[in-house]
């Protein structure tokens, strides 16, 4: 099995899925998507291109309760093998599913999934698409996409701003704030330790105060970034220079 990614937590990478199907196309291989985070960008005809070629994989996750915020927990595992759930989970206990039944027993789930009993996630999103319909989705993803480029263009040249990924592919904005008392000493020996507790400080003070929550972490050898993820077509322009504005006082007197 392959698995690729089609919207990282982090970053918000995805993975060119149509050549990673071609190479499991040529020897057999299966191909999972993991669309969890991703997977909401096919909702709009603008964006879906990211996802380009994942009609083509043997499985997907997509979770509709994160870029398409349907009520948590909502998430879904999508296969075109007609029988491969029940001939790998199914163990035709008789005391659960008996056979036998007046009707087609096809319709019983249970015996088809690890976790037997669970609710069907995927009504929450059914009635979702049927309150807001196709094009209130797409909205949405678009409206995000939107919000995420705005921002990312406010802070690229802006003092004290640095872009972990300079061109984001997703709604994820990743990047450093960089206090007036660290600027100009990127060359110095401490500079990423120093670098690596603001936006820690910053977040307890964001929180500490209630004005807004944004999550940060390192990657790798990098020094602790913040990570804005927008999910929230509610936002407009005026919120996203709410956020940068409030960094900038919160971490001013590092």
């Amino acid at each position: 099995m392959v698995s690729a990614t089609a919207g990282t937590t982090v970053l918000g990478a995805f993975d060119p899925i149509a050549e990673i199907a071609d190479v499991c196309q040529e020897y057999g291989i299966w191909l999972h998507v993991d669309a969890a985070w991703g997977g909401g960008a096919l909702m709009s005809k603008k964006h879906k291109h990211l996802l380009a070629g994942i009609h083509r994989a043997d499985s997907v996750t997509w979770n509709p309760h994160k870029m398409l915020t349907a009520p948590q927990q909502c998430s879904t595992f999508l296969t075109k093998h007609e029988r491969v759930l029940t001939e790998s989970n199914s163990s035709c206990a008789q005391y659960l599913f008996q056979k036998d039944k007046f009707y087609d027993t096809t319709y019983d789930t249970g015996d088809k999934h690890i976790q037997c009993g669970r609710r069907a996630d995927v009504f929450k999103f059914w009635f979702m698409w049927k309150a807001k319909g196709t094009d209130g989705l797409e909205a949405h993803v678009n409206e995000n996409f939107e919000n995420a480029e705005y921002f990312t263009e406010k802070i690229r040249n802006r003092p004290g701003f640095q872009l972990v990924l300079h061109e984001p592919e997703y709604t994820n904005i990743t990047f450093w704030y960089i206090p007036p008392s660290l600027r100009g000493r990127q060359n110095e020996p401490d500079f990423k330790n120093k670098l690596h507790k603001v936006a820690p400080k910053i977040k307890e003070r964001m929180m500490k105060e209630g004005t807004m929550m944004i999550t940060y972490q390192p990657v790798n050898d990098l020094p602790n970034f913040f990570r804005l993820v927008l999910q929230n077509s509610s936002l407009n322009k005026s919120d996203m220079d709410y956020f940068i504005d409030e960094i900038e006082r919160l971490g001013s007197d590092l």
